[in-house]
């Protein structure tokens, strides 16, 4: 025999609508089911409970069928049209046989015949609240599933622009080493760097905070642009673009001298948001896009690095970083070629 505390525990976090046009007999049942049941709307016809059904989610409708309006065959083929899914239980005081095949070509989950008895509903909707809690059972889960499988999907493609942004990187100590002039080239920086002259007592550093973020751009700067080689978003184009615009707008903030490379990385970002001059280039040779992207950013991070201890205020301090920015006008010509101007005359 089903009780109340055995169909309670499928029902209890379920949410029905009763429509019932008697006033007692809807009042009267209502408070019974409120005792089951998460939480109960009432509806006094087949139009008002169909206006319901319209603004709210419900495990389970529970309807009369005679009721003035709109009856409750109607709603019901109304509300299987809105899902077909819909688990539904019928309520009227005929029995006979045609009224009974009608409501069940509806669809419906299960019938109560009037008067209700208490044990006889039981019975019925034991079934139908085990199968609504299951199939919201499922639902959670599922999207549980879909929420961890989205998650590590979006893992997965970090590791593989991380994996790529080391590809690069490899690619790039590969070929530093197969230069014959390498050791040459470090002792020339070397004396290079040992001429650094301060500019009297002035100190100007990097702020804390300006080096932070600027850390943060240049690491993500690489990664946007490798994901876009990947899966073709725009999205981590605009991003890539975003951090060299507010590199340079940080840039701009300190010394006049550091205004040539502010303005060859805000021209870059200029040139990067007008996407198809960029994206051609960029999608017919990736690995020498990505390959500049990331000398240009290790080359600013070591600058960030430095200058947040060391003045900047020193005779040659645009000329350490004059390589960056030639770098940066590279990509800038690669992207944009000099075209020549039509009608220019040529002299022999």
């Amino acid at each position: 025999m089903i009780t109340m505390k055995g169909i309670h525990k499928y029902s209890r976090h379920l949410n029905i609508l009763y429509v019932e046009d008697n006033d007692k007999v809807r009042e009267e049942t209502s408070d019974m089911f409120r005792l089951l049941f998460h939480n109960v709307d009432t509806a006094i016809n087949g139009e008002e409970g169909l206006a319901a059904y319209n603004n709210a989610k419900y495990d389970i409708v529970i309807t009369d069928i005679n009721m003035p309006k709109l009856n409750g065959l109607e709603m019901m083929t109304q509300m299987r049209e809105i899902n077909p899914e819909q688990k539904i239980v019928a309520i009227s005081a005929h029995d006979e046989p045609e009224i009974l095949i009608d409501v069940m070509r509806k669809g419906i989950s299960s019938f109560i015949l009037k008067p209700i008895n208490l044990d006889e509903m039981l019975t019925i909707l034991y079934p139908v609240c085990r199968d609504a809690d299951t199939q919201n059972t499922n639902l959670e889960l599922f999207e549980a599933l879909s929420h961890e499988r989205n998650k590590y999907k979006k893992m997965v493609k970090l590791l593989l622009c991380h994996l790529r942004t080391l590809e690069v990187k490899n690619e790039q100590l590969g070929a530093l080493y197969a230069d014959k002039h390498h050791e040459e080239k470090n002792q020339y920086l070397e004396e290079y760097f040992s001429k650094d002259e301060d500019q009297g007592h002035e100190r100007v550093v990097f702020l804390g905070e300006d080096s932070e973020e600027m850390s943060e751009l240049l690491s993500e700067i690489i990664d946007e642009f490798s994901a876009y080689s990947l899966d073709k978003e725009l999205e981590h184009i605009h991003h890539g673009q975003a951090a060299f615009s507010k590199i340079a707008n940080i840039l701009y903030r300190y010394t006049p001298f550091l205004d040539p490379l502010a303005q060859s990385l805000e021209e870059l970002s200029s040139l990067i948001a007008h996407e198809q001059a960029f994206l051609t280039k960029m999608d017919s040779k990736p690995d020498q896009i990505l390959s500049l992207f990331d000398a240009i950013c290790m080359d600013l991070t070591l600058y960030v690095k430095r200058f947040t201890t060391e003045s900047m205020a020193m005779k040659n301090i645009h000329h350490i970083h004059q390589p960056t920015t030639l770098s940066i006008q590279q990509i800038v010509h690669m992207i944009r070629p000099t075209e020549s101007v039509d009608n220019d005359i040529e002299f022999f």
